[in-house]
């Protein structure tokens, strides 16, 4: 999958998010469709091979024979740190993820270095507590 291929699947879901109300419906419909986003992104990185310690395809091998990688393991907040990390060590992961926010929520990063740098924040803080 190319990166425009995925940058016009995220404007897509984005279409349909954006004309979602305010109701609470409305909202968790709009997770899902967030988490739609997550997905994309996440089989274009698998695609590629990228890996963060392991993360996910060699703890999808050792699921086979160890069950504390469950399925509750392979949870959208890891995936998230996924990407996150990712995007912080490979450009074309950064520019898909910026993408990604700067579509959903316009003017919340004004570039690509200022969203990596909350990246590196987020990562060095660990916002996500939540394990590899």
């Amino acid at each position: 999958m190319e990166i425009e291929l995925v940058k016009n699947r995220i404007s897509a879901i984005h279409g349909v998010w954006s004309a979602l109300g305010d109701s609470l419906d409305s909202f968790k419909y709009g997770q899902m469709h967030e988490s739609f986003v997550v997905e994309i992104i996440s089989e274009y990185c698998i695609g590629k091979g990228y890996q963060v310690d392991g993360f996910p395809m060699q703890k999808r091998e050792l699921a086979k024979v160890n069950e504390v990688y469950n399925e509750d393991y392979f949870c959208y907040d890891r995936y998230i740190k996924y990407l996150d990390v990712l995007a912080t060590k490979v450009e074309e992961v950064l520019e898909l993820m910026f993408f990604y926010s700067s579509t959903f929520w316009p003017g919340h990063f004004d570039d690509k270095e200022s969203y990596k740098q909350t990246l590196l924040d987020n990562i060095s803080c660990d916002v996500y507590e939540i394990d590899f």
